[in-house]
Parts: structure tokens; C-alpha cells; sequence
């Protein structure tokens, strides 16, 4: 039986989200609302590998730890106006949606999630600038892709260097051309960019997960 557990702070919200996921669910799919953190935590302990629907919790909290011990993808669920920064190193997170996530939407993550695949909600109205980097992100070569892949997961420039057997000066001068295609300014610029578009995230998806040494 999939189990599938549902805890945000704003209640309403929780509601909302559990009878959206009921209307796509198959009836052998159990789907449990927490009603509080320690709730959750216990649950998690007995249903190894079950999908977490989490919002406004700590990304340090035992929760996250816990998620990640047990085996269990989360999808977050995000205030429209969040930033998507705090979210990249967090392993255990294979999918972000917003509040006003459809069943459509809830649908479509779902088999994103069971086919191992990262899932981001997709946003009405782009910005252009942002949404010619998801094109850019298809000039980089392999070798930068890898860069990229390791920046994103928060590794320093020298330890990059030493993980793709280069110098330290090399991969600095990589850098600068990876930001000169994708048309960000800094590491942050470049998360960001990375996480808010869709098509991008999925076309990377393997390399955000890191290149095989």
C-alpha cells in the first residue's frame, strides 16, 4: 500500500491539499493528515519510503533528518513569493508546488515522483530573462554541466577542483563562462535560476542529483 502523509501548519491548507490528492488517488493509496510534528515524526519511523507533503516546516527540523533516513520523498509545499534557495541541498525534497496547486497538478507530481523524477509546479507568467536561461542551460557542455551540478549541491570551488581532478583556476575560469551562458551573476543568481523553471530542472535533473566520480 502507498502511504502518502500531509502536515502543514496552516490547517486549512492541509485540508485543502488531502481532499485534491483523494480526487487522483488510487482507493489502495492511504493518505494520512498529522496533526502535529511528533505525529509525523512517528509516522514516518513506521512507513519507510512513504511521500511527505510538507509546508512551513523547518528545513533543520528532526522532520527533514527523518525524511532522509527513511527513505521518503517530500514535496514541499511553497508560498508563491518563495525564495528556492534554502531548498537546493536539501536532498530529501523531490518536488515543489504552490497553494493553489490543482488536482491536475497534484496528478502530474505524483507520477513525476514515482517515476524518480523531480517535479516543480510550473509558474503562469515567466520572467523572460529567466526563462531564456532555461534555453541557455542546453549550451553548456558536459564538463560544465558537471560544475553546475556540483555548485548547485553547495561544493567550493576547490573542492570541485579536486573532485574533477583540476586546479582551482580552471574551474573559477569555467565558472565565469557558465554565468556568462546562462546569464546569472553569482552562485545565488544561479540557483535560483536552476529551480524556478520546470523545464530546466527536469532537463538537469541528473545532473543536480551530482555526476557519478
Amino acid at each position: 500500500m502507498v502511504t502518502i502523509l500531509i502536515f502543514d501548519h496552516q490547517s486549512i491548507c492541509q485540508a485543502s491539499i488531502s481532499i485534491r490528492l483523494s480526487r487522483v488517488l488510487p482507493e489502495s493509496t492511504q493518505v494520512v493528515d498529522c496533526a502535529t510534528e511528533a505525529e509525523l515524526a512517528r509516522l514516518i519511523a513506521n512507513n519507510p519510503g512513504a511521500t511527505l507533503f510538507l509546508g512551513q516546516i523547518s528545513l533543520r527540523s528532526r522532520i527533514m533528518k527523518l525524511a532522509q533516513e527513511f527513505s521518503c520523498p517530500v514535496v514541499w509545499i511553497a508560498e508563491r513569493k518563495d525564495e528556492y534557495l534554502p531548498l537546493v541541498n536539501q536532498p530529501a525534497i523531490r518536488g515543489i508546488m504552490f497553494r493553489t496547486a490543482t488536482a491536475a497538478d497534484l496528478e502530474e507530481c505524483l507520477n513525476a515522483l514515482w517515476e524518480r523524477r523531480t517535479w516543480i509546479q510550473s509558474v503562469n507568467n515567466p520572467d523572460i530573462a529567466t526563462s531564456s536561461r532555461q534555453t541557455k542551460w542546453g549550451l553548456l557542455t558536459q564538463k560544465q554541466k558537471q560544475i553546475t551540478s556540483l555548485l548547485l549541491n553547495g561544493v567550493q570551488c576547490k573542492e570541485v577542483a579536486t573532485q574533477l581532478g583540476t586546479t582551482c583556476q580552471v574551474i573559477k575560469n569555467s565558472v565565469v563562462l557558465i554565468y556568462d551562458k546562462l546569464g546569472v551573476g553569482s552562485r545565488y543568481d544561479l540557483l535560483k535560476a536552476f529551480l524556478e523553471f520546470p523545464t530546466t530542472c527536469e532537463s538537469a535533473s541528473m545532473e543536480l542529483r551530482g555526476p557519478k566520480m
